[in-house]
C-alpha cells in the first residue's frame, strides 16, 4: 500500500500549468489551476410546521471536507442527497455564504472575489435559447462575455474553434429546438451548452451531473470530450451519481461522498485498491462505481457476506441505522488512511505562507461590458425569440384582435351625453382589469425561462 502512496499526492497535486496572472487587475483571466479545500463545512436552517408554531432545524450538508483538485477530470462521486452538488457549488463560490466554513484556494492563493466570473460552470438542466441556432447561441454568450476590445472577427473565429472542438460542425446553424420546434439531439445540446461556457476559455469548469438525461453512448462521447479538454490542460470538476465503466475509466481523481462526509479522495484508479484493503472485494464484471454506492448503502456482496461473518461470530451490533453506521465507519477509516494523511500534508505544504484567510463573504461581479451593450444583445434575443416563436406571438395577437371586437360591438354608438359618459367609463374599466389579469401570464414566462435570464 505504501509503494501505491507515494504516487497519490503526484497524480492529484500537479501544479498549475499557468496559474493566475499576478496582475492586480479585477478582469484578469484565470488558467489552469489546482484547487484545494480545506475543512469546508456547510450548514442550512430548514423550516417546518405552521407559521405559528414554526421549528427551525439546522442540517449538516458537507461536514470538514478536505482535498485536492489539479488539472484532469475530477470527478464528485456519491448516492442522491450526499453533498455533491453542495460541495461542487461551494468550490465554484455559487453557494450562498451563510453556514459555510473553511476555505478555498487557487494555487494556494485567496479565491478571488470574482473567481464565479473567472471559472466556467455548466448547470444540469441545459440552458440554451431553442429558438436560437448553435451558432447564435455561442454567438451570443461571446457577445457579453468576451471583452468589446476583442475584433468581431477574432470572436468569430474563436466559435468557429468551439464548433470544431464540440463536434458541431453539421448542426452549427440548425436551431436547438424546444416543445414546439423540432432541434438538435440531447447529445449535441448539452455540448452546446458547454460551449456557451468555453467562450472565455475558463482554465476551471465545473459541470453539476452533465450526463443528466442522455443516454449510455452519448454520455460516454460527452465525456470524452471533457477528457480531451482536460488533457489541453484545463481543471474540469464535476458531479456525477451513477456512471457507466466506459466514462469512470477517463476520471483522473475520484471525490466520494455520502452524508456530507468524505469516504475516499484520490486517484480514481485507486480506489478500488482502498476498499478491497477495507474489506470490500468488488466482484469481477461489477461497475465500480455501482460497487460504491452498494457499499454505502449496504447492500453489496461484500457487506452482506461481512453481516454474515459477524452475526455467526455473535458479533453483530443491533442498529436500526445501519447504512448510516457504514458511512460513519467508512469516513473514520479514510480519515486513518494515508490518503488523507498524504492529502492533508500536501494541503499543509501549498496553504504554507498564506496566512490570509479566504473571506467567503467577499464576492464580486464583474462585466466585460457595459449595461447598454448588454441591453442590445438581450433585446436583440428576445426579438428572434419573438421571431422564432411565431406560435406566442400570433396567439397574444389574436387575443388582442378577438377582445378589441368585443369590446367595440358592446361599446359600439356610444352617444355624447350623460349615459355616454357612463358607458365610456365602463369601457375602459374593462379594458384596464382585463389588461391587469392578462398581464399575470407573464408570470409563468418568468417562471419558464428564469434559468435561461440567470
Amino acid at each position: 500500500m505504501a509503494g501505491k502512496n507515494s504516487h497519490t499526492s503526484v497524480e492529484i497535486i500537479e501544479p498549475a500549468i499557468n496559474g493566475l496572472r499576478e496582475s492586480n487587475n479585477p478582469k484578469r483571466r484565470l488558467h489552469a489551476a489546482t484547487l484545494t479545500f480545506h475543512n469546508i463545512n456547510y450548514r442550512v436552517k430548514m423550516k417546518s410546521g405552521l407559521i405559528c408554531k414554526r421549528k427551525v432545524v439546522e442540517r449538516q450538508i458537507l461536514s470538514e471536507v478536505n482535498g485536492i483538485m489539479g488539472p484532469g477530470l475530477n470527478a464528485i462521486l456519491g448516492p442522491t442527497g450526499s453533498g455533491k452538488s453542495s460541495l461542487l457549488d461551494v468550490l465554484a463560490a455559487r453557494k450562498d455564504p451563510h453556514g459555510l466554513s473553511g476555505e478555498v484556494l487557487i494555487d494556494g492563493k485567496p479565491q478571488p472575489p470574482n473567481f464565479k466570473c473567472l471559472s466556467g460552470y455548466v448547470v444540469q438542466d441545459d440552458v440554451v435559447m431553442g429558438t436560437l441556432t448553435v451558432r447564435e447561441n455561442l454567438q451570443f454568450s461571446a457577445a457579453l462575455r468576451l471583452p468589446k476590445t476583442l475584433r468581431q472577427r477574432e470572436k468569430d473565429e474563436r466559435i468557429d474553434q468551439i464548433i470544431k472542438e464540440l463536434g458541431l460542425t453539421k448542426v452549427a446553424d440548425a436551431k436547438v429546438g424546444t416543445v414546439f420546434i423540432r432541434g438538435v439531439s440531447g447529445g449535441e445540446r448539452k455540448r452546446t451548452n458547454i460551449g456557451m461556457e468555453l467562450i472565455t476559455d475558463p482554465g476551471v469548469l465545473f459541470l453539476d451531473e452533465p450526463t443528466t438525461g442522455l443516454d449510455a453512448s452519448t454520455a460516454n462521447a460527452v465525456l470524452l470530450l471533457l477528457k480531451r479538454m482536460a488533457r489541453q490542460g484545463r481543471t474540469i470538476i464535476f458531479s456525477i451519481h451513477q456512471p457507466r465503466y466506459s466514462i469512470f475509466r477517463l476520471f483522473d481523481s475520484l471525490t466520494l461522498l455520502a452524508g456530507g462526509k468524505l469516504l475516499y479522495h484520490g486517484p480514481s484508479a485507486y480506489a478500488l485498491d482502498y476498499f478491497t484493503e477495507m474489506g470490500y472485494v468488488c466482484e469481477a464484471h461489477n461497475n465500480p462505481a455501482d460497487f460504491f454506492l452498494d457499499v454505502i448503502n449496504g447492500d453489496s456482496s461484500a457487506v452482506a457476506l461481512s453481516k454474515l461473518e459477524e452475526v455467526d461470530l455473535g458479533t453483530e451490533e443491533v442498529n436500526d441505522g445501519g447504512c448510516q453506521t457504514i458511512v460513519e465507519k467508512l469516513a473514520i477509516e479514510f480519515c486513518n488512511s494515508n490518503y488523507y494523511k498524504e492529502t492533508m500534508a500536501e494541503l499543509e505544504k501549498l496553504s504554507i505562507g498564506e496566512k490570509v484567510k479566504t473571506n467567503i463573504f467577499s464576492r464580486q461581479i464583474t462585466y466585460n461590458t457595459s449595461f447598454f451593450h448588454q441591453l442590445k444583445w438581450v433585446s436583440k434575443r428576445t426579438f428572434k425569440n419573438l421571431l422564432g416563436n411565431p406560435q406566442a406571438s400570433i396567439a397574444q395577437v389574436m387575443v388582442s384582435f378577438v377582445l378589441a371586437l368585443i369590446v367595440g360591438a358592446i361599446f359600439f354608438g356610444v352617444k355624447a351625453d350623460e349615459n355616454g359618459i357612463q358607458n365610456r367609463i365602463g369601457a375602459l374599466f374593462f379594458i384596464t382589469t382585463n389588461q391587469c389579469f392578462s398581464s399575470v401570464s407573464a408570470i409563468e414566462l418568468f417562471v419558464v425561462e428564469k434559468k435561461i435570464f440567470m
